[in-house]
C-alpha cells in the first residue's frame, strides 16, 4: 500500500473522525487536528529551526571559503565541511526534519480532498458547514480562506531571516509574489483543505516568532 494512503486510511481518517466526535463540527475537527500536528511535529520542526540559523551564523564564513577556494571543489568542501564541524551546524539539519514531517501534511491534504471526506460531509447526518462556510467540500466563494492562505504565507516568510540582496534578488521577489501565488492556487481548492493550510501556516509562524525570541534571549 502506498505510505500516503495508508496514512490516510488508518492515520488521518480515523483522528479527524475522533476530533468530531470530539468538537461536533467537521470544521472545528480540522483546526483540532492541526493543533495536534503542530503539537507532536513542534520538536522537529524546533530542529529545523536551530539547524537553520545555525547556517545563518557561518554563511558569512561559507561564501568566504566558496569564493577562497573556488578553483579547487574538493578543498573547498573540505573546508566548508570543518566549518560545519567547529561551529556544530549539520548542513542537512534544516532538510531532514522537513523530510518526516512531509508525509503527515501529504496525508492531511490528501484527506481533506479525498472522496471519502467529501462523501462524510455530505452525509444529511453531517453538518457541512462551518462559521461563513457553507460547504467544506467547495471553494471559498467569498475568497475569504484563499485571502487568508495568502496573509499567513506572507506572515510566515517575514517570521523567517529577511533577504537582503535588494529588490533583483530572486528570493526577494519569490517573497514578494508567493503570497499572491497562494491566493490564486486556493482559490480552486476545497475549503475544508483551506481551513488547515491557513490555519497550520499561522502556527508555523507563531511557533517561528517564539522560538526567534528565546534565541535572542540565549544569545
Amino acid at each position: 500500500m502506498h505510505p500516503i494512503k495508508y496514512l490516510v486510511d488508518h492515520l488521518m481518517m480515523p483522528v479527524l473522525h475522533w476530533a468530531y466526535l470530539v468538537t461536533g463540527n467537521y470544521g472545528w475537527a480540522i483546526v483540532l487536528v492541526t493543533v495536534i500536528l503542530k503539537l507532536v511535529l513542534f520538536p522537529l520542526t524546533v530542529k529545523q529551526m536551530h539547524s537553520m540559523a545555525g547556517l545563518r551564523v557561518v554563511q558569512p564564513k561559507m561564501k568566504e571559503l566558496q569564493e577562497q577556494y573556488k578553483d579547487n571543489p574538493t578543498l573547498m568542501q573540505t573546508k566548508l565541511m570543518e566549518l560545519y564541524k567547529e561551529n556544530g551546524v549539520n548542513p542537512l539539519g534544516g532538510c531532514l526534519p522537513t523530510l518526516v514531517q512531509l508525509p503527515f501534511f501529504l496525508a492531511i491534504f490528501a484527506s481533506l480532498s479525498s472522496k471519502q471526506f467529501h462523501a462524510i460531509i455530505s452525509s444529511p447526518d453531517v453538518s457541512a458547514s462551518f462559521l461563513w462556510i457553507s460547504h467544506l467540500g467547495v471553494p471559498d466563494k467569498t475568497m475569504i480562506l484563499p485571502v487568508l492562505v495568502g496573509a499567513s504565507t506572507y506572515f510566515s516568510q517575514k517570521t523567517m531571516t529577511p533577504t537582503t540582496g535588494g529588490q533583483d534578488d530572486p528570493m526577494t521577489k519569490m517573497f514578494v509574489y508567493m503570497p499572491f501565488l497562494m491566493v490564486m492556487i486556493a482559490m480552486s481548492m476545497p475549503s475544508g483543505v483551506l481551513i488547515y493550510w491557513a490555519f497550520s501556516q499561522f502556527i508555523t509562524a507563531g511557533q517561528q516568532l517564539l522560538l526567534n525570541r528565546v534565541m535572542k534571549k540565549k544569545s
